[in-house]
């Protein structure tokens, strides 16, 4: 489990639902996570923002000036407790995988049980970590158009 001081999520869950927040107290919130990442804290605070304009990973990314960025993308954004449908979507049972990081399974045997790349189980699991550690977030519903 990670360990994240509980105002400092709880900040960021206010932020989220609340509207007119400032860029400062995006920055603010943002910066006391302290995630590791190559993005930038402004970057950061567009991802927040434009995220809440429903706008996907790769938009983001291109934003930002760079489509390769949208790995980097993902990651802050999860850490930041900004959660998608698709990222729960896992190439393999959840509830087996669950099981089996709760077993205290590594990455690479639960990687060996699903015949998976250990980064898609790491992957997995921290989406796991930061879903726990902001409680039950709103997940926004895909809309279709």
């Amino acid at each position: 489990m990670l360990e994240i001081d509980d105002e400092i999520v709880e900040q960021m869950i206010t932020l989220r639902s609340g509207n007119g927040a400032t860029d400062q107290a995006i920055k603010d919130a943002i910066s006391a996570l302290n995630i590791k990442t190559t993005l930038t804290l402004d970057e950061m605070v567009t991802l927040f923002k434009l995220y809440h304009q429903n706008c996907s990973d790769s938009e983001i990314a291109v934003s930002l000036g760079d489509r390769k960025k949208m790995r980097n993308v993902e990651r802050a954004r999860i850490k930041m407790g900004l959660f998608r449908w698709r990222d729960f979507e896992t190439p393999f049972d959840i509830n087996e995988f669950i099981h089996a990081v709760d077993a205290g399974r590594t990455d690479a045997e639960i990687a060996a049980m699903f015949s998976a790349g250990q980064s898609t189980v790491r992957t997995y699991r921290q989406v796991l970590d930061w879903h726990e550690v902001y409680g039950a977030p709103d997940i926004p519903v895909p809309v279709d158009g």
